[in-house]
């Protein structure tokens, strides 16, 4: 059994692309199934930890996610927000 912590990164995905009226993204609920499901695939893993977190995006991309965007005093700065699973 190794002792590696490691982690991956579930966030929401697009779940329609509209033109005109921008892109819908997954709820919280489908990104939690996702989460569950690889739970459910990977049970030989020891789950550390389930943490929610703001992760900035990069300005070239932020239309792909769902972005929220904060004012930074000094500017913008685009966030989403995704679930980290902790696991061994």
């Amino acid at each position: 059994m190794t002792n590696e912590i490691n982690y991956i990164d579930f966030e929401p995905k697009v779940a329609h692309k509209s033109f005109w009226k921008g892109n819908n993204y997954e709820s919280t609920k489908v990104v939690m199934e996702r989460v569950n499901e690889w739970v459910r695939k990977n049970y030989n893993s020891k789950i550390i930890n389930v943490e929610t977190l703001l992760v900035p995006v990069s300005g070239h991309n932020k239309k792909e996610h769902n972005a929220k965007r904060l004012n930074m005093q000094g500017g913008y700065v685009y966030m989403i927000e995704v679930v980290r699973v902790w696991y061994q």
